[in-house]
């Protein structure tokens, strides 16, 4: 899509997104707020399932524990470390990073369903381990973060951690919202900007070719592990957002139904885009959050089979997810403009994962 037109429609809803963005806060009460807080945090771990699922083709159903070792990682450092607690993501990503490469050395042998019964095992896991260190973890009861404070109540050392607009007229849930999207953003920038360099390219390679990737040079096997280690950081980075909003971290916040609800984010939303797993959390928060509590009484328990139905229609419609789907329509809209053959046009973007191997379709896909 090299005509003007997709161009300036890209600059115009990514302004209208900033826009609304910038707004929800101020037009939504706090426990909402913090709902599109709480988006944010699983937006972010999806976009690195993504990396890994959508531009490599390896298959991860634990990255719900990657999630939450960066959540207990970020809530360990500030109860026990006393640290800032805008540093822990960072070093929630170090810890996550090194656990992804772990994880991830059995990729160089295994692939497709066999990789993914092992990450199935480690999201299994997780909650278990979490309570076999209960010294560290505060097993079943969860740990709260708390930091010393000169104010607490009752004359205790510490209380829980609090968000103090530095803004006059702007309120803490509003002040957390703007410091999480910034994060949110930073971190899809980087997802962006490693999907368009060689390396982004080289996933894509190996994702649709391991032999003929190997054959022009790629070296798989690093490029596997690497990305596995990196898609880990960054759903670890997603899991201290997390704990920095909720201010208490438990192991049943991260069991498999995580893993399960960040891959429907990134099927919904579009594999193998940018900001499909945005998309896709947006709307499974919606369903989740919104539509689902309003349903009458005798349809409560049915929500999931509700949303389950509602996944089956739309991969039958729209089977490159939302943000796939999109990107078809406007290729076959502009290879009828200039008479070209639509199918041909978009022949390439149709495959899983929505995306081509030249440069220049994950270009349009990080543009998108």
């Amino acid at each position: 899509m090299t005509s003007t037109g997709p161009r300036w429609v890209r600059y115009a809803s990514g302004a209208v997104m900033a826009v609304v963005l910038v707004a929800l806060p101020f037009m939504f009460p706090a426990f909402r707020v913090n709902q599109f807080v709480t988006w944010m945090c699983l937006a972010v771990a999806a976009a690195g399932l993504n990396l890994l699922t959508g531009f490599n083709g390896q298959i991860s159903v634990g990255h719900g524990a990657l999630y939450g070792l960066g959540a207990y990682t970020a809530a360990i450092l500030v109860t026990d470390s006393g640290w800032p607690m805008l540093a822990t993501p960072v070093a929630a990503a170090a810890v996550c990073f090194v656990a992804g490469v772990v994880i991830g050395l059995p990729a160089l042998r295994i692939k497709g369903l066999y990789l993914a019964l092992v990450t199935l095992a480690v999201a299994t896991l997780f909650p278990a381990l979490v309570e076999q260190f209960s010294s560290l973890t505060g097993g079943s009861s969860g740990l709260s973060l708390v930091v010393p404070q000169d104010d607490c109540p009752r004359g205790r050392p510490e209380c829980p951690v609090r968000w103090e607009s530095p803004i006059d007229g702007l309120a803490s849930d509003q002040w957390r919202y703007f410091v999480f999207l910034a994060v949110t953003v930073v971190m899809f920038i980087v997802v962006a900007n490693i999907v368009r360099s060689r390396t982004g390219r080289s996933l894509v390679a190996i994702r649709d070719n391991e032999v003929a990737a190997e054959a022009s040079g790629v070296n798989v096997s690093r490029a596997k592990i690497l990305t596995f280690g990196t898609s880990a950081a960054i759903a670890g980075v997603g899991g201290a957002m997390l704990a920095l909003n909720n201010g208490r971290v438990n192991p049943t916040s991260f069991t498999l139904l995580v893993s399960i609800y960040l891959l429907v984010a990134v099927v919904v939303g579009g594999a193998a885009t940018i900001v499909g797993p945005a998309v896709g959390t947006v709307v499974a928060g919606l369903f989740n959050d919104v539509i689902a509590p309003e349903l009458p009484g005798r349809f409560e328990n049915a929500a999931p089979v509700i949303l389950g139905v509602l996944l089956v229609i739309q991969m039958l419609l729209a089977p490159n997810g939302i943000v796939g789907q999109i990107r078809d329509l406007q290729a076959r809209i502009a290879a009828r403009r200039h008479g070209g053959d639509p199918g041909g046009q978009t022949g390439h973007l149709a495959t899983p994962g929505g995306t081509g191997t030249e440069p220049e379709d994950l270009g349009s896909a990080s543009g998108t």
